[in-house]
């Protein structure tokens, strides 16, 4: 049963004028309209249910009947403890404690804990955490800082003028490490992030990873990248190919900024990052170097590892498989299906047909309200096919003269594929591209960029009412995937 008593900073067994006064007193002083702390709201609840209770006859005298059965237990309590045939035995001198409690066990950083006391036959009493006090009272203390453990002591002077103390002992909540390893690192660093003591995450840029995972992330993203880079210089999809490129990029150097921060040589120096040439010589460091032992400003002490690239995959595999559910899994897999398509066509060679430049022409349009005139370049073979081509590649068939032989591929629509220009001088020849291949085809430049944002809702749109839209987003790239996929064989 709660002592009302304690809440209205009374002593027990007070008359309803006492209890008037008082609530007089504190409900003005705790009013939401005059006190602004934010806690002010929730005592002035509390002081008000306090009221209600005391001013009911019977309620009171349950609450009277219950601390007389207390006192009368402290009392015999201490009256069992003592000696016979003493003076101490007539005369009760040490402190009758009834209530010194605290509403929790363990504390986070902005917590509030509701502090409760009532004590009678002493002198004074004082509080460490409050200085002197009354005999009988509450109040809110609120954590403001990070501490393994906080020491309520209370110490009371009896009437034989000694001094009795008594504490509660508050530790700190353990059910989260990364937020309390945030809370101890910020008595040390004020700027540090919290992000950093969240979950690390294989695309962001906060927390640390090891240095066996730095390895394994790496050897997975270089075959891509590597991949990619022929894609560039020996395929005719630059464009695309460039797009691709950045996101890899920007991955492998968030990797190598996470595993700087993992070290205690480095975590300080990742503008070294972006000195070209020498940070290929920082990710070979970034191989060897050992993590720092302990939590840093950067987040909790990765858990160590020492697997194999392939049992490193294989449990990435199985952990992705778990994470996706069946449309995850079709779109994902829809776009990989169309990137090889994409691939085989880029470098497979159709059927060609011999032709001969027979002569070129240039469209303008009007001129537009900025003054400027927008031209097609055009180059015609064997009298009736003609090609729009690019600036650039119009002058260097015409006036360059770089090539002297052409052959044409068409599809089963019996639309132009691409255009092969020879050199015979040097053996040497390029390809123009048009429809899906076109270097510049917007629908390859769309794809890319859905699949990035893909990416983002994959791993940020988790929660439950969150799942709809993600789910509905997939199924919305899933079907520009088959369009795609479409459009690329036929």
């Amino acid at each position: 049963m709660i002592n009302y008593y304690v809440v209205l900073e009374i002593p027990n067994f007070s008359d309803e004028a006492v209890i008037k006064k008082s609530y007089r007193s504190l409900s003005k002083k705790y009013h939401p309209d005059i006190n602004k702390d934010p806690f002010a709201t929730t005592y002035f609840l509390k002081i008000n249910e306090a009221y209600d209770f005391l001013m009911d006859a019977n309620k009171r005298i349950l609450l009277h009947q219950y601390l007389h059965s207390i006192t009368n237990q402290n009392t015999n309590h201490t009256q069992a403890s003592q000696p016979k045939n003493t003076s101490y035995y007539n005369t009760i001198t040490e402190p009758l404690i009834h209530i010194f409690k605290v509403d929790k066990k363990y504390f986070a950083v902005n917590d509030l804990i509701l502090l409760q006391w009532n004590v009678s036959q002493c002198k004074t009493v004082h509080i460490n955490v409050l200085g002197n006090v009354s005999f009988a009272g509450t109040h809110y203390l609120k954590m403001d800082y990070f501490a393994d453990e906080f020491i309520i002591l209370m110490t009371v002077t009896g009437l034989d003028n000694k001094e009795y103390k008594y504490q509660i002992k508050l530790l700190y909540d353990n059910s989260n490490p990364a937020a309390k390893a945030f809370q101890k690192i910020k008595l040390q660093f004020p700027d540090v992030d919290e992000a950093h003591f969240k979950k690390e995450t294989f695309f962001g840029m906060n927390a640390r990873i090891n240095k066996n995972e730095f390895k394994n992330r790496l050897i997975f993203l270089s075959i891509p990248l590597i991949l990619n880079t022929l894609l560039f210089l020996f395929s005719t999809i630059q464009t695309l190919s460039f797009f691709i490129q950045i996101p890899f990029l920007w991955i492998i150097f968030s990797q190598c900024y996470k595993r700087m921060h993992d070290t205690e040589k480095l975590k300080n120096k990742v503008w070294q990052l972006f000195i070209p040439l020498y940070n290929l010589f920082l990710v070979k460091e970034l191989l060897v170097l050992d993590s720092e032992s302990t939590e840093n400003k950067f987040g909790l002490l990765p858990k160590q590892s020492n697997k194999t690239f392939f049992n490193w995959i294989s449990e990435k595999l199985k952990e992705l498989n778990s994470r996706m559910s069946f449309i995850y899994k079709i779109s994902f897999g829809s776009f990989v299906v169309l990137m090889l398509l994409v691939f085989f066509k880029t470098i497979k060679s159709s059927e060609e047909i011999e032709v001969k430049l027979t002569s070129h022409y240039i469209e303008t349009s009007r001129p537009q309200p900025n003054g400027r005139i927008y031209k097609d370049y055009f180059v015609v073979f064997n009298d009736e096919i003609s090609v729009n081509v690019t600036e650039n590649d119009f002058y260097e068939i015409l006036s360059k003269r770089k090539y002297d032989a052409y052959k044409i591929a068409r599809n089963n629509a019996n639309e132009i594929q691409y255009v092969r220009l020879i050199n015979s001088n040097t053996d040497k020849d390029s390809r123009i591209n048009f429809g899906v291949l076109q270097s510049s085809n917007p629908l390859l430049l769309i794809i890319s960029l859905l699949f990035l944002s893909q990416l983002y809702v994959f791993n940020n749109l988790a929660a439950p009412n969150e799942l709809v839209f993600a789910k509905g987003y997939m199924f919305f790239c899933f079907m520009v995937y088959l369009y795609g996929i479409y459009y690329t064989i036929f």
